[in-house]
């Protein structure tokens, strides 16, 4: 009832054009289609495009593969730069595009949590069109710290992990990684060793058995500089994860 006085007083808007939209959406679908969607997975240290291999024509995929039943055929990833490093990144869009940027800010800044929707649906189509294998991975949020999530109300990342993994029938652990410091925030921070030192050992395991031996995706919903990334991946390798998808709904 509630929700649907809200509505009746302010009816929903597209963040973007101000058309009228569904009750519970944030962007109108003219929107949300003329959103640029990557089509590759990218080397987290250079941001390099990976190239993918086509496997077996032909072969549907099976369930736990990001296309899931019906798409034709796998892919896998060809690395050829920086093979050491702890995680392949994977982005949905641009964070330069307007639409994508006044997504992320309403969900972030302005609190408006239909924005996570949106944002969810543009990693599943990107990750859709990828269709790189992800049977058996778990997914897990990047964590806020109690004082920031506390002050927000919710961890927007989380949101979207759970559309996310909700879509794919995948695992949802937002449990296994824990933010040990309040940080500043990274969007604060414009220098990249800053950023960097800023949230260097930043995350602990809370329990090695939930993670050695496993794989992982990581949601985040922008990726900047990486180093969240790179200091939740490297704390989940350090406890034996084997394969770690880093995922963000946008880069910039």
């Amino acid at each position: 009832m509630f929700t649907w006085l809200l509505d009746v007083l302010f009816p929903p808007v597209c963040l973007n054009c101000r058309q009228s939209v569904k009750s519970g959406e944030s962007i109108c679908i003219s929107c949300f289609s003329n959103i640029k969607i990557f089509n590759t997975l990218f080397c987290g240290k250079c941001r390099a495009r990976l190239p993918s291999i086509a496997l077996a024509p032909g072969l549907r995929s099976q369930s736990g593969s990001f296309g899931g039943v019906g798409k034709e055929s796998l892919v896998t990833i060809k690395k050829i730069c920086h093979k050491d490093f702890p995680y392949l990144l994977g982005a949905a869009a641009d964070y330069q595009d307007e639409t994508v940027k006044q997504l992320v800010r309403s969900l972030k800044f302005g609190f408006i949590k239909s924005a996570a929707g949106s944002l969810a649906s543009l990693l599943v189509s990107y990750a859709e069109g990828v269709n790189y294998r992800i049977t058996a991975f778990t997914v897990i949020p990047i964590p806020l710290s109690r004082a920031r999530e506390r002050k927000r109300g919710f961890n927007q990342s989380f949101l979207i992990a759970k559309i996310f993994a909700g879509h794919f029938g995948l695992e949802l652990n937002p449990n296994i990684l824990v933010r040990d410091k309040n940080t500043m925030a990274q969007s604060e921070i414009k220098d990249f060793e800053k950023k960097r030192d800023n949230v260097k050992n930043c995350f602990s395991i809370k329990s090695l058995d939930s993670v050695n031996g496993k794989n992982f995706i990581l949601i985040d919903d922008v990726v900047t500089s990486g180093a969240t990334f790179f200091e939740a991946a490297s704390a989940l390798k350090r406890a034996g994860a084997k394969k770690i998808i880093a995922l963000a709904a946008a880069k910039s």
